[in-house]
């Protein structure tokens, strides 16, 4: 699969998700942002139709039970492994097998819409690892101070053996005040 191809996928899962999840974005919820585990469910759950059939995709998985070199290992504050959702053929190793590793935000990047340095070097580091043909840090920026919106999804994507793109929005202005409008979100003044 091309990258432009897997991302439409993914942007037109996490649209579905911001429209049809917005109780769980928003904060009408409760008064904390939602866990990334909570949004990759969600998202996973929309890209499921949206990719072939033998993909599996999964949340936070480790089935090797390996035990991982800092330098790849990522641990959220509770001790869980990330990535927060990868596409993969369970089992099986190599590129062929192996093409989405994503690690979700829920408010990590800068207003000024740069992504989770760190959080990128640490996806790039298990990409190459394992292998996954693509390597992804998606920020929703939920709430964040200064935005323009209740939610501003800003990306980082990598494909294994080429340098990685710059950070990026997700929608332009007016693809995501249409989306917001759809999920009932009013923007900030």
């Amino acid at each position: 699969m091309l990258l432009t191809d897997l991302q439409n996928r993914v942007r037109i899962a996490l649209t579905t998700t911001i429209v049809n999840e917005w109780s769980l974005l928003s904060q009408a919820g409760g008064t904390s942002r939602p866990s990334e585990r909570a949004v990759a469910f969600h998202l996973g759950w929309y890209l499921r139709p949206m990719v072939e059939g033998s993909w599996n995709i999964d949340c936070e998985y480790n089935r090797s039970g390996m035990h991982l070199e800092e330098s790849v290992r990522l641990v959220d504050d509770e001790g869980r492994r990330i990535p927060d959702l990868i596409v993969h053929h369970r089992g099986k190793l190599g590129p062929e097998h192996n093409l989405l590793l994503l690690e979700l935000a829920t408010d990590r990047a800068d207003v000024d819409g740069a992504a989770p340095t760190g959080d990128f070097r640490r996806a790039r580091a298990l990409q190459a690892r394992f292998g996954y043909q693509y390597a992804a840090v998606l920020d929703l920026r939920l709430g964040a101070a200064g935005a323009s919106a209740p939610v501003a999804p800003v990306w980082q994507w990598g494909e294994l053996d080429r340098d990685p793109a710059e950070a990026e929005d997700v929608y332009e202005d007016d693809a995501l005040a249409e989306i917001l409008g759809r999920a009932g979100a009013a923007p900030r003044p």
